[in-house]
């Protein structure tokens, strides 16, 4: 008799039933988002903690390896474990909740903010988990869409979803929909998507720049900033006076938060990074966020880092204006065996996942002190993830000081090993962001030891001249050739046992876990990532950098 137990999960309370079968398998076949990976014990994607219950472990086939992932003593691996009775499980940092994908939304009003800005308010009828300076896509009736960022915080105002729109000329949105909107009509959207949002990570000063509507995506995150009574300043660039439609509010925010400050940039008196430098920001420690037109973000971005602005510090959006030809990004046509994906994939989904792993990876490194322990960086490295927004993480976030750098993430480190002043460093994360996968790895340098910078240049001469066979149609099975040639050639020595995978919307393992190295196709962009480690044929010294196949990179 299969008996039935009811698995309780913390903090959230949702419950599945599990009998016989492995308690990722219940888990997975129950509806709910669990991270996994291997499935063989080995990667620790599925470790969550006992608070509650017993359990046994799976058994194993003969001459089956064991599970090498290390575990605390209240700790198990959903994927080697079958429940005794009934469960609690403790799963930090974890949200099962994915944000929905497509919703349909009812219009509640329709009013102009300017003679060619139109504020339209719609009520979803699902709840949506919106972060600050996201964005949706309207669904049009060819199948086209149309991407229009969230003006203001849905959790804040009743569910409701605020946007700004421009009307424009030829616009297949703004021209030839939203003219006949009416209060009770119904639109499809998808999302939320978009990783220039609020970074809740620290007190900085804020510095947010916008052009045109623009200024739609930056709001919700002045609107986050005010609330934490940071000092936030707005530089917002207009063509006329009447494009800087919000001046009420912003003018009522002055006097109601004596840490804002925001300034109405005309075309005519110059650019709004030209304003912002002549103020004299702390850009060392400021944080900046930019939405708007792409040759503003690129001057923005340019000029502040040259002001000494840290990379990782600023976080942008760059639109295109709408207008009869669609702007959106195609979708690869993968292949139906190897590259299956999931019904939430998107490459506005992947692209964004990616930044803001990039992002993450930066923000990461730039807080890592020599002395800090491997233990005491992962704790960073977690607060630093959910700070900003990952929801948990499809593979465990792996940190390798020195030594360490040789092995594989898979395999056990000192955790007491300590960061010295003369060190080479490798971070690798795998954090899920609003339902999507993103992988980015690299390695860092403390000191000057000529070995530790020829590893990181090696390293990124390996993976640029791998991600160019790519781009001649290799398979991936002859990349991983390439790449151990071209390291040899350079005198390291490639770890084969690191050979690229599969990233998709979570979680990609669902629908393919095959390793890049063996894939007898060459892959398509932006369904693989592309590995390279790099270890020295004679010292304990190793690089490791990660990034997925695409064509822009």
């Amino acid at each position: 008799m299969n008996t039935r137990h009811v698995i309780e999960l913390s903090p959230s309370g949702k419950t599945f039933e599990a009998g016989d079968e492995l308690l990722l398998d219940a888990m997975l076949a129950s509806g709910l988002s669990v991270p996994f990976s291997c499935r063989r014990g080995a990667c620790g994607s599925c470790k969550v903690v006992v608070a509650e219950g017993q359990y046994r472990a799976r058994q194993l086939a003969p001459n089956a390896p064991a599970p090498c992932y290390p575990l605390a003593a209240n700790e198990m691996l959903l994927c080697q474990s079958h429940a005794c009775g009934d469960m609690r499980l403790e799963i930090p940092g974890w949200s099962l909740d994915t944000p929905a994908l497509s919703v349909e939304a009812q219009v509640l009003s329709k009013c102009a903010l300017s003679p060619d800005i139109i504020e339209l308010v719609l009520m979803p009828d699902l709840p949506l988990a919106v972060r600050a300076g996201q964005y949706l896509k309207f669904r049009l009736v060819d199948g086209d869409s149309r991407c229009f960022s969230i003006a203001n915080l849905p959790a804040e105002d009743d569910g409701r979803l605020v946007f700004q729109i421009r009307q424009v000329r030829g616009g297949l949105f703004s021209e030839a929909v939203l003219g006949d909107l009416e209060a009770g009509d119904v639109l499809q959207l998808e999302g939320p998507f978009g990783a220039c949002t609020w970074q809740d990570v620290d007190d900085s000063p804020v510095v947010l720049f916008a052009t045109g509507t623009g200024y739609a995506g930056i709001k919700p995150i002045l609107l986050s900033a005010l609330k934490r009574n940071v000092e936030v300043t707005l530089y917002w660039g207009g063509a006329q006076p009447a494009d800087f439609y919000d001046r009420v509010f912003l003018d009522q925010s002055v006097i109601d938060h004596p840490r804002f400050h925001w300034h109405p940039v005309l075309a005519s008196q110059g650019r709004v990074q030209d304003v912002a430098l002549g103020h004299g920001h702390h850009w060392q420690v400021a944080q900046v966020y930019a939405c708007g037109n792409g040759a503003m973000i690129r001057q923005v971005r340019e000029q502040c880092l040259d002001a000494g602005l840290p990379a990782h510090r600023f976080v942008a959006e760059a639109f295109v204006p709408s207008g009869g030809a669609g702007t959106q990004a195609p979708t690869p046509a993968f292949d139906p065996i190897w590259e299956k994906i999931g019904p939430r994939y998107s490459f506005d989904g992947m692209l964004a996942a990616r930044d803001q792993s990039i992002r993450a990876l930066a923000a990461i490194a730039s807080r890592l002190r020599v002395g800090m322990t491997t233990g005491e960086a992962l704790d960073m490295a977690a607060e630093q993830l959910q700070a900003m927004g990952a929801s948990h993480t499809w593979h465990p976030t792996y940190i390798r000081f020195g030594a360490d750098t040789v092995r594989p993430p898979r395999e056990g480190i000192d955790r007491q090993r300590r960061l010295r002043a003369s060190d080479i460093v490798v971070v690798d994360l795998g954090p899920v962001w609003d339902g999507y996968e993103g992988d980015y790895g690299d390695t860092f340098v403390f000191g000057d030891a000529p070995l530790h910078l020829g590893c990181t240049t090696a390293l990124h001469e390996v993976f640029d001249e791998t991600r160019d066979a790519w781009l001649r149609g290799l398979t991936g099975r002859e990349l991983y050739d390439f790449a151990e040639q071209s390291a040899v050639a350079k005198g390291w020595r490639l770890a084969r046992n690191l050979a690229g995978h599969r990233l998709a919307d979570f979680p990609h393992a669902l629908f393919e876990n095959k390793e890049l190295a063996d894939l007898d196709i060459p892959p398509s962009e932006m369904a693989w990532v592309l590995e390279i480690q790099l270890c020295h044929p004679t010292e304990p010294i190793g690089g490791f950098f990660e990034d997925i196949l695409m064509l822009d990179a």
